[in-house]
């Protein structure tokens, strides 16, 4: 579990770098530099062997996933072709909400696709398969129906087991939902095996008058009892029903947030509570979250609907300091919801900390890249490590001021590092080398204890404007679609990584904006489902490059699929 939680953070690190830099391609074009769209993308849907006409394919920009670029149908032979797309990161979707959309190693269903001006793309295919239904109704202790109630779906293995890394991509957000009648459809879904559930599992944050316990068909709280739903290929599981029984009472929570020095009451403070677990003797928060209803005139709180289960609630750094927001921070007070309401829970919140100095241009000699280094934002990313309970804090940001000078506020004790965003258009090609106070520090992180601010910290920035091109090659097999491959650059003796990229469906990346110097491209698989990669196939491959400004360099990393023998 400790493993998969820092793959998992990983992988967001490493994918907000790689929409950071496409969004940073994207805002750096200005109105005479834009390129224009002579693009095109084109490919094939099936079923099977068969065309899939009607087919809607759409095309969105890789940096703004909500953005509609293109649009159109499959002709009678399943053909498409989208016109129009510039030169930057597309994914090339399908909607198709009764079919399996393979996801083909993408966080979203859909396949990228990096152009060039003028590139005419074909062969980008999706074979899509009929998806199952399962369908039921859910009950109470009376036999009314439960309206309005989310069903849940695991997919199992043959002895039942959870299947690592399943997302299920509904049509609609309301499609796991209970109607009226207490009835669910779900439909779209891969041939397999599940276990269908109903309610919350006792230690949820539900914040509503009762809830219903965890419930598996056909009526069991234990896991281990829950009966498995055969699914095939187009096929339908019917009455998958499930009995709840009576809804179980929730309770209410209330205390006060006081300042740890002085012992007055905060007043208008927000403050984020979630349901405290425990792994290899770690406790960690789940589900972090806000109430949105900050302290009283007398520091108060009161939290409604809390069911039974091991909490913990704290007064973080303000995750948008304002001024109308005190900019505090406090320890995790945890405790426990079991059969009554829970009061005079007492959170001592002291002054959050601060992180000031200069940012330092370091061999940058560009009149406009010196003058817009004053567009950018100095973000600090803190990870709390002061407390036996651990705690994830939001980004602070600092804008740069005219003379290099910058203010980081709101911060708690822990590890902070620091990294550079964008306020501006003319971004691309920042990098933050390193960070400096009494030394360099490495990883660009400074340790905050508590009741310290630190100050004189020098942030080195470069710029440059080199970039990587290049491809990876597959041999002995193909990789499975819920594969997701990255590249990185990292500097020698520094674990920081720079920019990253993902590669693309025809296993291409480009990484822009790269200072001149040398560096490891280091290209890692993450599987994001539950096919079984090639067994002994190693997960990271390295490979030294040399980068100039102003200039391009190739490189080629071969995957050889062919399992190995051995553990």
């Amino acid at each position: 579990m400790a493993g998969l939680k820092k793959l998992f953070r990983f992988s967001a690190f490493i994918t907000i770098g790689c929409i950071a830099q496409s969004w940073l391609i994207t805002k750096a074009q200005t109105p005479d530099n834009k390129p224009k769209a002579t693009a095109s993308v084109a490919g094939r849907v099936t079923i099977g062997d068969k065309p899939l006409p009607g087919v809607v394919v759409t095309a969105t920009l890789l940096a703004s996933p909500s953005t509609l670029v293109a649009q159109t149908n499959t002709d009678a032979d399943g053909k498409y072709r989208i016109h129009g797309l510039t030169a930057t990161g597309h994914t090339i979707g399908v909607y198709a909400p009764t079919y399996v959309v393979p996801s083909a190693g993408t966080f979203a269903v859909g396949r990228m696709v990096l152009l060039n001006s003028d590139e005419s793309v074909e062969g980008v295919d999706f074979k899509l398969t009929r998806g199952g239904v399962i369908t039921g109704r859910i009950t109470d202790a009376d036999g009314k129906p439960v309206i309005e109630d989310r069903v849940s779906l695991t997919l199992v293995d043959a002895k039942g087991e959870p299947v690592r890394g399943t997302n299920f991509r509904a049509a609609s957000p309301f499609a796991y939902n209970t109607d009226d009648r207490g009835i669910y459809r779900l439909y779209g879904l891969p041939a397999g095996r599940y276990k269908v559930s109903v309610g919350d599992n006792g230690g949820g944050a539900s914040l509503r008058p009762g809830y219903y316990q965890k419930t598996y068909h056909p009526e069991t709280t234990d896991v281990s009892k829950a009966a498995i739903v055969e699914l095939s290929e187009a096929g339908e599981a019917k009455n998958i029903d499930i009995n709840v029984g009576a809804r179980a009472r929730t309770y209410a929570v209330s205390g006060r947030i006081i300042d740890a020095d002085t012992g007055q009451p905060i007043v208008g403070v927000n403050y984020s509570f979630g349901a405290l677990q425990q792994n290899q003797g770690q406790s960690f928060i789940a589900g972090m979250s806000s109430p949105g209803t900050p302290t009283n005139s007398k520091g108060e709180f009161r939290l409604e609907g809390v069911a039974p289960g091991r909490y913990a609630i704290s007064a973080p750094a303000s995750f948008l300091p304002t001024a109308d927001q005190p900019k505090i921070y406090s320890d995790p007070v945890p405790f426990e919801v079991t059969d009554s309401d829970v009061t005079n829970v007492e959170v001592k919140a002291q002054r959050a900390l601060s992180i000031s100095g200069v940012v330092v241009p370091e061999g940058i000699t560009s009149k406009n890249a010196l003058a817009n280094i004053s567009r950018l934002m100095l973000v600090g990313y803190a990870q709390a490590t002061r407390s036996g309970i651990e705690t994830y804090s939001s980004p602070m940001t600092s804008p740069i001021a005219a003379d290099g000078t910058f203010l980081l506020e709101g911060l708690k004790p822990g590890i902070v590092t620091l990294n550079i965003s964008s306020s501006g258009l003319e971004s691309r090609g920042y990098v933050l080398t390193r960070v400096a106070s009494s030394r360099d520090l490495p990883n660009r992180q400074i340790e905050l204890m508590a009741g310290q601010n630190v100050s004189g910290v020098r942030v080195y920035l470069t710029y440059g404007t080199g970039v990587i091109k290049g491809e990876i090659k597959i041999e002995g097999g193909t990789l499975p679609t819920d594969t997701m491959l990255l590249v990185g650059l990292q500097q020698e003796n520094q674990g920081a990584r720079l920019n990253s990229a993902q590669v693309d469906a025809r296993g291409r990346f480009v990484i822009t904006g790269i200072p001149a110097g040398n560096y490891d491209a280091v290209l890692q698989i993450l599987t994001l489902g539950p096919s079984e990669f090639p067994r002994g196939v190693p997960r990271m491959q390295r490979q030294s490059v040399v980068v100039s400004d102003d200039s391009e360099s190739q490189i080629t990393f071969t995957l050889n699929l062919t399992p190995k023998a051995g553990p």
